[in-house]
């Protein structure tokens, strides 16, 4: 429960800071990011995957280039952040 609560907080984070990219003239192009929390690398990345897919559908844009993560290991957990550019 407490890794869907962070993964919440971050796509709401990642809405507001998706605004900041600019867009070129034929298509409308951002960077989106999200943030997983797991027991393992993989299952962290496999929640800031599950993210990323859920604003970028919600938003109504395609993938526009590869997604990148960037793990840190916690006390417990695993936290990764997944970043990619989509465009409409």
């Amino acid at each position: 429960m407490k890794s869907h609560l962070k993964l919440a907080m971050l796509a709401l984070a990642a809405m507001g800071v998706s605004g900041l990219a600019t867009g070129s003239a034929h298509a409308e192009c951002k960077n989106l990011a999200a943030v997983g929390t797991g027991l393992t690398q993989d299952i962290a990345k496999f929640m800031a995957d599950a993210g990323l897919k859920n604003i970028r559908e919600d938003r109504g844009y395609k993938p526009g280039g590869a997604i990148s993560y960037k793990c840190t290991p916690g006390a417990i957990a695993i936290d990764c952040s997944a970043r990619q550019r989509v465009c409409k």
